[in-house]
């Protein structure tokens, strides 16, 4: 699982330097950081799906799921990294470290619980 999640935090930020780049809106920061983390939910869901947990239900029940999960952690995460670049005036690329940070620890926790939940019989 950490592999996975380091495979994916990578292609997260190469994801968010490529949008942060072409991004003419202001705040630049904080718009980056919401196109690239919904890019990378449905990216993570397929790597955690393919090589963390074997799954045996629907790909799209399990995706929305992580949709769900994940908008909710978009929301507090696009508060923070607004508050972290915009107010506080934090290096973009720390910024989005730390939301990254915040997000995984919310996802961690309904990974296994909601996400990938195990098939009752």
């Amino acid at each position: 699982m950490l592999i996975i999640a380091v495979i994916g935090a990578v292609l997260g930020f190469v994801t968010y330097e490529i949008v942060y780049y072409f991004n003419p809106f202001s705040p630049r920061a904080t718009i980056s950081w919401i196109f690239a983390f919904i890019i990378g939910i449905a990216r993570q869901h397929a790597l955690h799906r393919q090589f963390t947990f074997s799954h045996k239900t629907s790909y799209f029940k399990s995706l929305y799921r992580a949709y769900v999960v994940d908008i909710g952690a978009l929301v507090f995460s696009t508060g923070l990294n607004w508050l972290l670049a915009e107010a506080l005036h934090l290096n973009h690329r720390l910024v989005w470290g730390i939301c990254l940070a915040s997000t995984a620890l919310i996802s961690l926790v309904f990974l296994k619980k909601y996400i990938f939940k195990p098939i009752v019989n």
